[in-house]
């Protein structure tokens, strides 16, 4: 007998031999379809509802919470296979960290790993469902959004080795403060033969050393297991040398040089070589919406939007800083959610960084438009009475005086033109374009050089635009 479970939607697949799990959803309740999931092959049925299952013909299981008896199903699977369970959880990472260690592994082993990031109560007990019999070691990846859902996950996985990407804040509605991401993360530790962490966050390495038996550190620099050189690319891929193995990664930005050394970690405690190790991870695909590299006509897109969170915008922005060097560059950043009380200030955070990156251009949606005000009207660069006349009041106004070219000027710096596409523009010569800009910064009363505050007024003109 295979398993499937339904939220509640009608589906038109067949479930022979399956069994059918009524699970009850926000706005569906699969109960309602036991007799279509039945006409359709189900060879039993899972409820929580007395009754329901009288006449279908077929056994029916009865249980308290049909949500808890998929995890109680998962566990069994788990324990039947008995074979090696990698834990992967943490606030940055997860999914490119599960794909790392899947990919380090996978030259030597067969391995069974999370299908995207079904990482919650219901996709990890499915996970664990799906293990073939011949897979020799399963990844499993663990999230979690309120405070409990990563012991569940833990007790229903009992993973041999609980690898940690990285502990920073998230999910704050549900968790509260960075205490409490850290209480919910490290609860996966708890008991497991070995923690994997990271050397760069000693609360992290302490906290596991107070969970699990045996804690392995891995890192850039510094680490039980670390690379002897390390660097990124102008295309944004990494580079590291361990154990006299050159590995050029296929996935871009310094912190997943990070993640592949946890992965590497897991494959020594797995008795896999770097060089085998290394094979997999040169090979292997970069998971979807995770700083993907699409290349356009006219421009590099850098896709970096699933779920964001202040860590992973920071290294979006700080690899788009790196990549983009001698090119026009442009950070779009869009609101994060579920931040809680805290939402506002780290927002600002990340604008802040955004803006103090040098990129050329930040174009700010929903939380952030605001957030950039915030910290441009509070900066030590610029008047707080200029952006504030800049901003706020509709377009143009604030500019009164600044000619209509030197508006034309700004414009266009806005758009993200350099000065030589703006000469092109406008039919004059760089030299005129650094005139209006340096005449620009004179009228506005800015006290530094127009080259160090380019992307800012950049911003401030965007924003006044809307």
């Amino acid at each position: 007998m295979r398993f499937v479970l339904v939220l509640g939607r009608r589906s038109g697949r067949r479930y022979r031999r399956d069994l059918f799990v009524a699970l009850v959803g926000e706005r569906f309740d699969a109960h309602d379809f036991l007799s279509d999931a039945v006409g359709r092959g189900a060879a039993g049925v899972v409820v929580s509802r007395a009754n329901v299952g009288r006449g279908l013909g077929v056994p029916v299981f009865e249980v308290a919470d049909t949500l808890v008896a998929l995890g109680a199903l998962g566990r069994y699977r788990r324990r039947a296979w008995g074979k090696t369970v990698v834990g992967v959880v943490g606030t940055n990472g997860k999914t490119s960290t599960k794909e790392l260690i899947r990919a380090a592994l996978g030259s030597v082993y067969e391995v069974h790993a999370t299908r995207g990031n079904l990482n919650n109560l219901i996709g990890v007990p499915l996970t664990l469902l799906s293990i073939p019999d011949g897979a020799d070691v399963a990844v499993v990846e663990m999230g979690t959004n309120q405070p409990g859902e990563v012991p569940r996950l833990r007790a229903i996985v009992e993973p041999d080795i609980t690898v940690v990407t990285s502990v920073a804040e998230e999910h704050l509605e549900g968790l509260g403060d960075l205490a409490g991401v850290l209480r919910e993360e490290m609860a996966a530790a708890d008991g497991v033969e070995v923690a994997i962490v990271p050397a760069s966050q000693p609360e992290v390495v302490d906290a596991a050393r107070a969970r699990a038996n045996r804690v392995v550190t891995a890192g850039l620099d510094s680490g039980d297991v670390r690379g002897t050189s390390w660097s990124v690319d102008s295309d944004g891929c990494g580079k590291l040398s361990a154990d006299s193995v050159d590995i050029r990664l296929p996935l871009r930005g310094a912190h997943n040089i990070r993640n592949a050394m946890l992965a590497l970690a897991v494959a020594r405690e797995l008795g896999v070589s770097v060089d085998d190790a290394g094979r997999g991870l040169a090979a292997m695909s970069a998971p979807p919406m995770r700083v993907n590299w699409e290349q356009y006509p006219a421009a590099t897109l850098i896709n970096d939007a699933y779920n964001s969170n202040p860590g992973s915008a920071k290294a979006a922005i700080e690899l788009l800083a790196h990549t983009g060097r001698g090119r026009q560059r442009v950070a779009i950043l869009a609101t994060m959610l579920e931040l809680g009380p805290q939402g506002p200030r780290l927002h600002d955070d990340v604008a802040r960084a955004a803006l103090d990156a040098g990129i050329e251009l930040v174009a700010a949606i929903g939380e952030f438009a605001a957030a950039v005000r915030r910290v441009a009207a509070g900066g030590s660069a610029l008047d707080p009475s200029i952006v504030s006349r800049l901003v706020g009041r509709g377009r143009g106004s604030g500019l009164d005086d600044v000619t209509p070219r030197e508006r034309e000027v700004l414009e266009l710096m806005a758009e993200g033109r350099s000065n030589k596409a703006i000469a092109e523009r406008l039919f004059v010569s760089e030299y005129t374009v650094e005139k209006h800009v340096g005449n620009i910064f004179t009228t506005l009363r800015l006290p530094v050089s127009p080259d160090d505050h380019r992307r800012v007024l950049a911003v401030v003109a965007y924003l006044n635009a809307q």
